[in-house]
């Protein structure tokens, strides 16, 4: 008797779990159905509401992400104590500094390629200082964003083993891509990089300060104002922490790609996790206290999906 009724109470659990699985499948089928069925237009303003606060608005001609102008990051800076800490952030990547004094100040033009957590990435940053800060301080020191005035005509291509990822370009102090999902180690990174100068003599300043770090003159472009030049990959030994980081990167991508794969763009996979899996999309966007917001952001949705 004993033995019977335990295996009623095993085909129950059974039973239970099975209806639960089919509950899920249905609602995924049921999602997948929606959001194929929206407008890229009603998908890509949702995503931009919820991201243009966190500084990054959604191109979806490139399936990038890219920074606003007015992004909250400005008003921080930037300093080299951030590129130490960034493994910490679960981001790896390749930094090119460039330091430069004209018009009075200490200028810093730094470019970074690698991985930003799911992300593969680039960014070219625009700071200075008040004044002239010697050399042997530069590495102490914060910089800040240049004002709105004193942005720079600039433009970037980051591409991956000789295939092109994304390119973008304008006035800006903080030029970046993003694309979700795409693991690549920073080595295989390559940026090409355009920035036109107001005058010859910021142009000069900032030529000699990418030959003082190292770049060949045959690599460096000079058309009138504009000087064109390349972060080239850098075969450097990853230390410990950043394999570490790595490795935890690269299954994070695979288990993002694994759970979207329904879907081949990127607005329709966070659309989805949104509506499937709230949390792991808080998890991707670093929403923490979207939870207690989301009914704002449903606001955001066509009323045939909320």
């Amino acid at each position: 008797m004993k033995h019977i009724l335990l295996f009623l109470i095993i085909l129950l659990i059974l039973f239970i779990l099975l209806l639960i699985l089919l509950h899920f499948h249905r609602k995924k089928k049921r999602l997948i159905r929606k959001i194929c069925h929206l407008s890229m237009h009603d998908k890509c303003h949702f995503l931009n509401e919820i991201c243009e606060p966190l500084g990054y608005r959604y191109e979806s001609w490139q399936d990038i992400f890219t920074s606003t102008t007015d992004a909250w990051q400005k008003y921080y800076g930037y300093g080299d104590i951030y590129d130490k800490l960034a493994p910490f952030g679960c981001m790896v990547f390749d930094s090119l500094p460039l330091y430069f004094d004209y018009g009075g100040k200490t200028w810093l033009i730094e470019c970074w390629k690698g991985q930003y957590g799911i992300n593969t990435g680039s960014e070219v940053g625009v700071y200075r200082a008040d004044g002239i800060v010697p050399p042997e301080k530069r590495k102490t020191t914060m910089f800040a964003a240049v004002s709105e005035y004193e942005f720079l005509d600039m433009r970037s291509e980051l591409i991956y083993r000789g295939r092109p990822v994304a390119n973008v370009s304008a006035a800006h102090w903080w030029l970046t891509i993003f694309s979700m999902g795409h693991f690549s180690n920073p080595r295989d990174l390559t940026l090409n990089v355009s920035i036109r100068f107001p005058d010859v003599d910021m142009r000069n300043a900032f030529i000699d300060a990418l030959l003082l770090a190292g770049c060949e003159p045959d690599s460096i472009g000079i058309c009138f104002n504009t000087v064109l030049f390349t972060f080239a990959p850098r075969c450097h030994k990853v230390g410990f922490l950043k394999w570490l980081v790595l490795l935890k990167i690269r299954l994070f991508c695979c288990l993002y790609r694994f759970v979207t794969r329904p879907f081949s763009c990127t607005c329709d996979k966070l659309l989805y996790l949104y509506l499937y899996l709230p949390f792991a999309f808080r998890h991707m966007l670093r929403l923490k206290r979207f939870k207690h917001h989301r009914k704002e952001y449903r606001y955001g949705l066509p009323p045939e999906i909320k």
